[in-house]
């Protein structure tokens, strides 16, 4: 719910701050660039031996692309897609016969995401200033690792819809010009779930997978 009115209220703000505003034509902007995921995720998962586990994510650079239909200079639809691989690490201390362990694979994340943009600026012709909202499709790839004694520790993951918002800018690189330099900031709240491939009736966790991208990249306009 909190996740829900979070963005309820970016869409909301947006809505009011433009209002005011004149429409244009309307049109297409493709962007392509960069995109970093860096996962909030720190969680500790009960085990038997050790006690719990505790699995984190590392930060990732990737890459991305997205398509924009603007109705007027106001409100734009964007469908994008952002792909990365964040390792997420295992890791426990002061394990029976091994000491601290750690155990590390990267896991591929792909984020499809569908917006509803709010371009705020609308008067400048080479600046762009935009917020938007909507919704997250996460895929995540299966997890694959060896435990201290040798055996393998396969997880299988499941995709999860969830919810963004966001805030992007775009520069235009000279005047009158369809090209222009972009960037912005993301965040994503999801879940992801984990189920042993050896036991596939065993959900090992459930837990928030929240990710905070960043891209850098160009958009062209036509």
């Amino acid at each position: 719910m909190k996740r829900v009115l979070i963005v309820m209220t970016v869409v909301f703000a947006c809505g009011l701050v433009a209002a005011p505003a004149a429409a244009s034509d309307p049109g297409w902007t493709i962007r392509v660039f960069a995109a970093g995921f860096d996962p909030d995720l720190d969680v500790m998962v009960p085990s038997e031996n050790p006690d719990e586990i505790r699995v984190t994510a590392d930060s990732d650079l990737g890459f991305g692309a997205s398509l924009e239909y603007q109705f007027n200079n106001l409100l734009g639809v964007e469908l994008g897609y952002m792909q990365a691989s964040p390792a997420v690490v295992l890791s426990a201390e002061d394990v029976p016969g091994f000491g601290d362990i750690s155990l590390s694979d990267s896991m591929s994340t792909g984020a499809t995401t569908l917006d509803l943009n709010f371009h705020l600026t609308p008067a400048s012709g080479s600046f762009d200033f935009y917020l938007g909202a909507g919704l997250a499709y996460m895929g995540y790839g299966d997890l694959h690792y060896t435990d201290p004694e040798g055996d393998p520790l396969d997880l299988s993951t499941s995709s999860d819809l969830g919810y963004s918002a966001k805030a992007g800018i775009g520069i235009s690189l000279g005047k009158n010009s369809n090209w222009a330099a972009v960037g912005g900031v993301r965040y994503i709240w999801t879940d992801l779930e984990a189920t042993q491939v050896q036991d596939p009736d065993n959900t090992v966790a459930t837990f928030d997978f929240d990710t905070f991208s960043f891209t850098v990249g160009i958009g062209y306009s036509f």
